[in-house]
């Protein structure tokens, strides 16, 4: 739905090519497809489809992800734009060095940032929904798309509240950031924070892709069977030996399953002695003694009390609740 107005009406000048002969430039997918993905959630959200604390569990685990990704070392976010045509396809194996589509994820923190910026810049007058509204906003007629470009969205954003948005982009879009965006988090009135509990969205998730992450506390991604998918550089799990496509078989010594994982790293945190994790690489096997007494991890959102819920505005919905009748229905 936000892409008919997203993508199809408003496209960016790069990808709206007047035949197949011309090659499509995608710099600008960070609009195209980051601001469709961050209004994908918050509609839902608005809607009823989704939670609250659904979207505040997704947002986290996005958060996260993208800040222990080693590849924002060299990589800026507008080269995985460039490239997206290559990281479509890409493998799982080694994605945390060299970094996936991470527009889509990363585009729900650069505009939830923006969003908090333009309603404390106008004491909660606009947000935007406002910039949206006449970037987006079209009369009736036939079909047409308005390209636009870079200086278009500045302009559009500057109408709307006064800010210096060509730096605020080019320092998180064009500039190799070691860290997420983490500033529309925390400027709606939360922070990222981990817990020893697996959310329960998160469960959900390992649920139906049937895999197990423990990013967080060991920096490693496994898959149902014990494959190894990826390996965060500099964690525990790295440091011990392990690499993308090798297979996880035993835990001290029993056959592997993620809740006998789980529960190993939940005794470490009071017995001195590494986990000893058996693994297999093609057809050879090594063991990998894991010295690790951290406890679990996984990203949550939680509540600063010292700043306004911007957040609860951003996704409370924008019509009322229908009154209820005599019989106490809506």
């Amino acid at each position: 739905m936000v892409h008919s107005w997203n993508g199809k009406y408003r496209r960016p000048a790069g990808i709206a090519t007047p035949d197949y002969q011309q090659p499509m430039r995608d710099e600008l997918l960070w609009v195209y497809e980051g601001l469709t993905d961050y209004y994908g959630k918050v509609l839902a959200t608005r809607s009823g489809l989704e939670t609250n604390d659904d979207f505040q569990e997704v947002l986290a685990l996005n958060a996260a992800m993208l800040d222990h990704r080693s590849g924002r070392q060299w990589r800026p976010l507008a080269d995985t734009t460039i490239s997206a045509q290559l990281l479509y396809g890409g493998r799982s194996e080694g994605v945390n060095r060299r970094r996936a589509v991470d527009f889509y994820p990363e585009g729900d923190l650069i505009w939830l940032e923006a969003d908090t910026i333009i309603r404390e810049q106008t004491h909660g007058e606009k947000s935007l929904d406002d910039f949206c509204k006449k970037f987006h906003g079209g009369k009736s007629g036939p079909p047409k798309v308005v390209p636009y470009d870079f200086d278009d969205v500045v302009k559009t954003l500057n109408d709307v509240a006064p800010y210096d948005w060509k730096q605020f982009f080019s320092d998180r879009v064009y500039t190799i950031t070691p860290h997420a965006p983490l500033g529309g988090i925390e400027n709606s009135g939360w922070r990222l924070t981990y817990t020893n509990e697996v959310p329960s969205f998160l469960k959900t998730r390992e649920g139906q892709r049937k895999y197990t992450d423990m990013n967080y506390s060991l920096g490693i991604t496994l898959g149902s069977d014990g494959s190894v998918s990826d390996v965060i550089p500099g964690s525990p799990a790295d440091q011990a030996g392990f690499g993308p496509a090798m297979k996880l078989v035993a835990v001290n010594g029993r056959a592997w399953s993620a809740k006998l994982l789980r529960d190993a790293f939940k005794s470490a945190v009071t017995n001195t002695a590494p986990v000893e994790l058996l693994v297999q690489f093609n057809d050879f096997y090594k063991t990998c003694p894991l010295d690790y007494h951290g406890g679990e991890k996984y990203p949550i959102l939680e509540r600063d009390d010292t700043k306004p819920d911007l957040l609860a505005d951003i996704l409370k919905p924008l019509t009322p609740e229908p009154p209820e009748d005599s019989a106490g229905k809506k």
